[in-house]
């Protein structure tokens, strides 16, 4: 098991944000600006509007980072794959057998 430290600061490379963010963070913030000015208003169109954007915000923000994920996960895959296609048949299946295994063994 690798050290949580480990974890985090990938965790945080994927989902931490960054420049290309900043559409989101302005719309987090004129949601924020547009749901106080409801508050103060005592206007219900204004807050559900501030909340709605807001939602679109986080949105914005997850579909972002998930895709970079996915992109992570796509050249992990794409490298494995070719580190396996250059082992002989045997090799393969062991290896492909003990990944199956400890995989078995880590989600129980």
């Amino acid at each position: 098991m690798e050290p949580t430290s480990d974890r985090t600061a990938r965790w945080r490379d994927t989902f931490g944000p960054d420049g290309d963010d900043i559409p989101a963070a302005a719309l987090a913030a004129g949601a924020l600006g547009i749901f106080t000015l409801g508050i103060a208003r005592g206007s219900t169109p204004l807050r559900v509007a501030g909340l709605v954007a807001t939602f679109a915000a986080g949105g914005l923000y997850v579909r972002r980072k998930l895709g970079a994920r996915r992109t992570k996960m796509d050249v992990a895959e794409s490298h494995i794959r070719s580190e396996l296609d250059e082992l002989d048949p045997v090799a393969r299946a062991q290896v492909l057998a003990d990944i199956a295994r400890s995989g078995l063994h880590g989600s129980a």
